[in-house]
């Protein structure tokens, strides 16, 4: 909501709710799940390479903490070309271990690149609970060392996340230079299908959605605020079904990339 079509982004190998924030089209989207030639990358990237130019979505990557270094590049032609636009990069806190992010974060800070890190801190990066992978309690205390602005933030609370990275946002446009946004946050799943997630602690993840659940909590404020009413989060819920139904329906439909389509995008002709 912060962001604009001058803006771009990059994602993590699980970055479908990235794609839709940043306005990916659904049925684009989802043909490309199914590996299909109506989807945003022809079919060829998948669902965890989904990807959309035009759109500011620069991809979902395979790579772990491969996005930060993308970002970097995309926040300095914003400099150089003086766009005002931002780039934004996610990672987790796995990724936020990796070298490529902390070499990013160093970049950044030294060419003082419109660049916003976010890290979606679940708090496993696949087994590993961070309190035994990071050495400090906050990964957002890190930016001291780079001399940027480090913010920790509930992320299940979507109206604080929204006012931080509005005013990180606000910074970078105004020539501010980079922020790091720490959101601590919670995964219901386990890292892969059929994850019995033993190294979590008994009834864990039920505490977290009776208490915590992040769209539970937000229709609470705004129904109490008299934003919306209960009629009107179910509408949108109902609306939301029907385009995920059609858009499968859709997708199981069209037709894959035939052989002949092998080899194109794969290299740029200058």
């Amino acid at each position: 909501m912060n962001l604009d079509q001058r803006d771009k982004i990059t994602s993590t190998h699980r970055g479908h709710g990235h794609c839709l924030a940043k306005g990916c089209d659904v049925h684009g989207m989802m043909a490309e799940i199914y590996g299909k030639k109506s989807g945003l990358c022809a079919g060829k990237g998948g669902s965890m390479h989904i990807a959309d130019l035009a759109k500011g979505m620069l991809g979902a990557n395979g790579i772990v903490g491969g996005g930060p270094p993308l970002a970097c590049g995309a926040a300095l032609a914003a400099k150089k070309l003086r766009t005002g636009g931002v780039a934004v990069t996610f990672v987790g806190d796995g990724g936020a271990n990796q070298g490529t992010t902390l070499e990013s974060l160093n970049l950044a800070s030294i060419w003082k690149l419109p660049c916003i890190f976010v890290i979606e801190n679940n708090g496993y990066a696949e087994a590993t609970s961070c309190k035994y992978s990071g050495a400090c309690h906050d990964f957002a205390d890190r930016a001291n060392g780079f001399n940027m602005p480090g913010v920790t933030v509930d992320g299940h609370d979507f109206f604080a996340v929204y006012e931080v990275a509005s005013e990180a946002v606000r910074r970078a446009r105004e020539g501010g230079g980079p922020t790091l946004v720490e959101c601590k946050v919670s995964r219901y799943y386990g890292h892969f299908e059929g994850d019995a997630q033993s190294y979590r602690a008994p009834d864990e993840v039920k505490r977290i959605r009776e208490a915590r659940d992040c769209l539970t909590n937000f229709a609470q404020k705004v129904t109490s605020a008299g934003l919306l009413t209960r009629p009107e989060l179910e509408q949108i819920d109902a609306e939301v079904l029907a385009l995920i139904e059609d858009s499968a329906g859709k997708a199981k439909a069209a037709p894959k990339p035939s052989a002949v389509d092998l080899l194109t995008d794969v290299y740029v002709s200058y």
